[in-house]
């Protein structure tokens, strides 16, 4: 018996195409995605999600009444997952989560992204991805082909380095 290729090959719309579905829903799937989530820039990503998860759906929807429903139930049930996620694992930002207290320092959040933009690469790499781009560390690990236990040693280290540079003033030999 000869195994069947399960690979599913998605035909994609043209770039046009895909620029004029986007002009035309954009604003209300972000809408959508702004009411779920509260936070424009979630619900941006969110809407993101969206479009890319249409640019991948196999039989896309054909006729206004039947795209924005798909945008809509899709969006919807994105939403849904980001908020289901957030209960799981409640965000908290680097400085509270760690006792960093960049505020009450002095620090505004530009100052903190420049310090762990400062630090060393191993270590920047995975504290942005997990603050900045809300990866899990084993999302992280199979991006940076980094063993997940090293993240985790990677993030507790980096931490560390960037509470000590914040609070000596961002001395770089720290």
């Amino acid at each position: 018996m000869r195994k069947e290729n399960k690979e599913r090959r998605v035909d994609r719309p043209s770039r046009e195409e895909t620029a004029a579905f986007y002009e035309r829903y954009a604003s209300k799937v972000y809408k959508i995605c702004l009411g779920f989530l509260k936070e424009p820039n979630d619900a941006a990503d969110a809407m993101q999600d969206t479009f890319l998860k249409w640019l991948d759906t196999e039989n896309r929807p054909q006729g206004d009444a039947h795209e924005i429903a798909w945008l809509a139930v899709t969006a919807g049930n994105l939403c849904r997952d980001r908020l289901r996620r957030r209960q799981r694992f409640p965000e908290a930002g680097l400085d509270e989560a760690y006792g960093i207290g960049c505020e009450e320092k002095g620090f505004r959040r530009t100052e903190l992204l420049d310090a762990v933009f400062s630090l060393p690469e191993k270590y920047k790499t995975v504290i942005y991805l997990f603050y900045y781009e809300d990866m899990t560390t084993a999302q992280i690990s199979e991006a940076t082909g980094i063993r997940q236990k090293t993240v985790t040693s990677l993030l507790t280290r980096g931490r560390r380095l960037l509470k000590k540079r914040l609070e000596t003033g961002g001395d770089k030999n720290g």
